[in-house]
């Protein structure tokens, strides 16, 4: 019972989700010392590609006559994106406010966490060719963009900013398309590689701020 309200507190500060909940240090079983953190709703803009094999690009073309258009198509791939990324990296950053037994509040804390992230998914062609009954396709997806993050006072003095360029990151995954000859289904592994280098670059975000998110860190911020 108590991980799932701290994680429904630290989902809703992430993906902006007005909930009602009861704040309390004590949910982390935290120093009553440490002190209490709001995490304002993340800023994501996100930009992913439209797929290019032939079969995905024939049932593309096939949804947009029946009534929905290409740019929804894209729209709602972002959103979903969007979302997988929301969640992994609220769950990356819940476990370690609680490993750092961080008070986590709605409101009125001693310190705010922001963030915006910018980010482009990029689609690596590396070979198209015939083999067999299928045409194959395989290629990665990388990322890249820019992620800012700022702790702040009660006053919105910043004590803390970074800014990361996460091709430095380095985050790739790989991708294949296999289309038959024959009209049977096409095999695309194009959106478990996205989700995967989203899943990856929350983690590796995480990690870039866990040092100025731990609790000897956050007391030092208070104290200014």
């Amino acid at each position: 019972m108590r991980t799932s309200k701290l994680r429904r507190l630290a989902l809703a500060g992430l993906l902006g989700i007005g909930m009602c909940a009861q704040a309390k240090a004590q949910f982390w079983g935290g120093d009553e010392h440490t002190p209490s953190l709001v995490i304002a709703p993340s800023n994501i803009q996100l930009d992913v590609p439209m797929p290019v094999s032939s079969g995905n690009l024939q049932l593309m073309l096939a949804q947009a006559t029946s009534g929905g258009g290409l740019a929804e198509l894209k729209q709602q791939a972002v959103r979903n994106y969007t979302q997988h990324l929301h969640s992994e990296f609220a769950r990356e950053l819940y476990e370690h406010l609680e490993d750092e037994k961080v008070p986590l509040v709605e409101s009125e804390g001693v310190l705010t966490l922001q963030n915006a992230l910018d980010l482009k998914v990029i689609k690596h062609l590396s070979s198209m060719k015939p083999k067999g009954d299928y045409d194959i396709e395989q290629g990665e997806v990388a990322l890249s963009g820019e992620f800012r993050y700022t702790l702040s006072n009660r006053g919105g003095t910043p004590l803390r900013e970074q800014r990361i360029d996460i091709s430095e990151l380095d985050i790739q995954e790989k991708y294949l398309v296999r289309t038959y000859h024959d009209g049977r289904a096409t095999e695309d592994t194009t959106e478990e590689a996205i989700k995967d280098a989203l899943s990856e670059l929350a983690e590796a975000l995480l990690q870039t701020m866990e040092d100025n998110l731990e609790a000897d860190q956050l007391r030092e911020m208070a104290s200014l």
